[in-house]
């Protein structure tokens, strides 16, 4: 499969479940409370580490090895069964810990209820990232959709039959077992799989650098999580979550969607020789441009965006979400540099920066929690981290691939002004309602502002000779929007 096929495959898959995301999440925001939000977040935070560990970076290390043999793929299994079974007892004994810590049994029995699926995601790992190394993304969307659909219809009945904070857990263990399942008739070769550990030391070299790296990113994403949780309660913990939530959007779907094919691609020229920078400054532009303008319209429009998908209790988020959206803009410009480090099989440097990075980005935002007990400096600690991660990041990516700053900012530039141009009406629409308002504009006036911004964005790609305008994808596209450009 081509690269702009399985590109548009993986983002097409991508803005379905955020559809069909965005509709669970608005049916759960009415069905559930923030404290009930706030809970299952923070048992998720708590078995966060064991979330990282079970993954151990088999999947990675099965999309990038050289000559996959079957003995990869069932020592592969053969670990992630190993680690998965171990997580599961080890979260179902320290539930009543972390009950007991927060003072809140409910926390115990979702934790209990969590742990199962750590006896599932073993057989969910290898299928994927079999079909994600073989490319076949049409198979990955609708084994995703399957699962999503299903998980989260469970999710929407049980709470509406009033589970709580329990029907997500038990929505997301349906998930998994559906994952597991379709996951496993797609892939080509439907072969039973077994355990084995003849390849442990090849996965365990590849896969300890990665999963330290990760644990340490998770434990300083999580903690931030369990900070808040304990010093401001669980209802501040749903409200940040919700005020990143629009923000993640795009980190957690699209920029994985970009992501999921990115790296198999690169992974593949770096193994058949091909230099990796000019492919790398690419992706960053068709980031960069897609990006900026959907953080600029979140920030311009965050109370009518919350109060229309998840209603007005969440109206306190809305003074948060620009500090997130600043942070995620300063992101797009090097989202990318870690998947790239990876895929030339560079684990440690990989290792390196996170370990670097992230226990400096927790200790701002936990120092923020504990010392002013507020939101907003939570926010704004996130930017600051955020603000020097580029640089950094992009110092190491130096180290395996050189960075030609010429044309990274060459093509910067011109996604700044696609972005500035995109903009100018919705800012105008905004300035003109008064941006210090209580209430939202009409959803006619938010869909008159939204409008105006894809024409503007359609027309600025091509104004300004942005390198998304002239990739063939992007031409197929508008040529059956001819109303528009």
């Amino acid at each position: 499969m081509n690269i702009r096929r399985a590109l548009g495959l993986s983002l097409g898959e991508k803005y379905l479940i955020i559809a069909l995301g965005l509709l669970g999440n608005m049916a759960l925001a009415r069905l559930l409370t923030p404290e009930e939000i706030g809970l299952y977040s923070v048992n998720l935070a708590v078995i966060g580490l064991a979330q990282v560990l079970r993954d151990f970076g088999i999947g990675s290390y099965l999309v990038q090895v050289k000559d996959l043999s079957d003995m990869h793929i069932k020592t592969a299994f053969g670990v992630s069964l190993l680690i998965g079974v171990s997580l599961f007892f080890i979260v179902i004994m320290a539930s009543p810990y972390a009950g007991s810590f927060y003072g809140e049994e409910r926390l115990a029995e979702i934790m209990r209820l969590s742990a199962f699926n750590f006896l599932l995601l073993p057989f969910c790992t290898i299928s994927l990232s079999l079909l994600s190394r073989e490319m076949l993304f049409n198979r990955l969307l609708a084994v995703n959709l399957i699962s999503t659909v299903a998980s989260l219809t469970a999710t929407v009945i049980l709470a509406y039959k009033g589970f709580g904070a329990t029907s997500m857990a038990v929505g997301a263990l349906v998930g998994s077992a559906i994952t597991g399942v379709s996951a496993w008739i797609a892939r080509t070769e439907r072969k039973i799989l077994l355990p084995g550990f003849s390849e442990w030391r090849k996965i365990v070299s590849f896969g300890g650098r990665v999963s330290a790296a990760n644990i340490v990113t998770t434990i300083a994403v999580d903690i931030n999580d369990l900070a808040i949780g304990k010093t401001m309660g669980f209802g501040p913990v749903a409200m940040l979550s919700r005020a990143q939530g629009l923000t993640n959007m795009f980190a957690h779907n699209i920029m994985s969607a970009l992501k999921r094919v990115a790296y198999p691609a690169f992974a593949k020229a770096h193994r058949e020789g091909e230099s990796l920078e000019s492919r790398y400054i690419a992706s960053v532009s068709a980031v960069t441009v897609l990006a900026w303008p959907f953080y600029g319209f979140a920030s311009l429009y965050s109370l009518e965006l919350l109060r229309l998908l998840f209603g007005p209790q969440w109206d306190e988020a809305a003074t948060l979400m620009p500090i997130f959206c600043l942070a995620g803009a300063f992101a797009a410009t090097s989202n990318l540099i870690l998947t790239t480090i990876i895929a030339v099989g560079r684990a440690d440097l990989f290792s390196k920066s996170e370990l670097i990075f992230q226990p400096f980005r927790a200790s701002l935002i936990v120092g923020a929690a504990v010392l002013f007990k507020s939101l907003m400096a939570c926010a704004v600690a996130f930017l600051i981290a955020f603000m020097i991660h580029p640089p950094f990041l992009y110092a190491f990516k130096a180290r395996c691939i050189p960075n030609d700053y010429e044309s990274l900012f060459s093509n910067l530039w011109k996604s700044a002004k696609v972005s500035i141009t995109t903009l100018i009406v919705p800012a105008g629409i905004a300035i003109y309602a008064d941006l210090d308002r209580h209430e939202p504009v009409s959803m006619t006036v938010l869909g008159i502002a939204l409008v105006a911004s894809f024409i503007t964005w359609l027309v600025s790609l091509i104004v300004f000779e942005h390198p998304v305008s002239v990739d063939p994808l992007f031409q197929r596209l508008t040529s059956r929007l001819p109303r528009f450009t």
